[in-house]
């Protein structure tokens, strides 16, 4: 995506806000159910933005591993693993289940062929082991597009995005999606704050009167749902779809 890509967000700004507007984000219940010691891998971990969050909430002792098809601008930290693929075109280079956890957030909208990436995650994931999605959900079709700091590369419709070529979710597609592959879902849901709605006519005017396009992507995405995310577990019954040739 070179540069293409979205100005994200630190972990440790992302932290902050939801301290202050989300009770619990799913994303840290997934953290929390991680064993201890557990590998975990980050698909499209672009900046190593999986291990920062958990340094951020005081997740540790995990055994991180990253993915992306591009090499991150600074150094891995210490004992992370970090493997450059395509996840579009190249099988994930792991043995089977080799991980107690994988998470992909807002990959899956980039990709041409998303449902053979879930055929080589349940692959590599181990029975019992844990899944994280999340990506755009139908509601981003409907909200209006980012109206400045277009440079910034932050989106509050679907289409903003110039390198989404895949499609949104709703929970029932993503739970339909984890259960194709016999996995036990835990949790499908919009990505929504009562805080943030409680509070949108001040955070969307303090965003507009300071031209703060991350703070009128935060508060829009939380208010409307702009993503949706599932936890689903592989269970014994989980098969392959598909085959993805190397």
């Amino acid at each position: 995506m070179g540069s293409c890509r979205r100005k994200k967000s630190s972990p440790s700004e992302i932290v902050d806000l939801e301290r202050i507007f989300v009770k619990q984000h799913p994303k840290q219940h997934f953290a929390s159910l991680i064993p201890s010691e557990g590998c975990v891998l980050d698909v499209g971990c672009w900046n190593y933005n999986f291990f920062r969050y958990c340094e951020q909430i005081g997740v540790g002792g995990l055994k991180h591993y990253g993915i992306d098809r591009e090499v991150p601008q600074d150094a891995p930290p210490e004992g992370y693993v970090f493997v450059p693929v395509d996840v579009d075109s190249s099988p994930l280079p792991f043995p089977d289940e080799s991980f107690d956890a994988i998470i992909a957030s807002h990959i899956s909208e980039h990709l041409t062929r998303p449902t053979l990436l879930m055929d080589e995650i349940f692959r590599v994931l181990k029975v019992g082991g844990l899944l994280y999605l999340e990506c755009p959900s139908d509601r981003s079709l409907r909200l209006p597009s980012m109206p400045f700091k277009f440079e910034q590369f932050r989106s509050l419709n679907f289409y903003d995005d110039p390198t989404h070529v895949g499609r949104p979710h709703t929970p029932q597609s993503l739970y339909r999606l984890f259960r194709m592959y016999q996995g036990e879902v835990l949790e499908c849901k919009y990505l929504t704050s009562n805080r943030v709605r409680l509070l949108f006519p001040w955070l969307l005017l303090g965003a507009l009167l300071r031209r703060d396009a991350a703070m009128l992507e935060y508060a829009v995405w939380w208010a409307f749902g702009f993503a949706v995310c599932g936890i689903a577990k592989k269970s014994n019954g989980a098969r392959r779809r598909y085959v993805l040739s190397s």
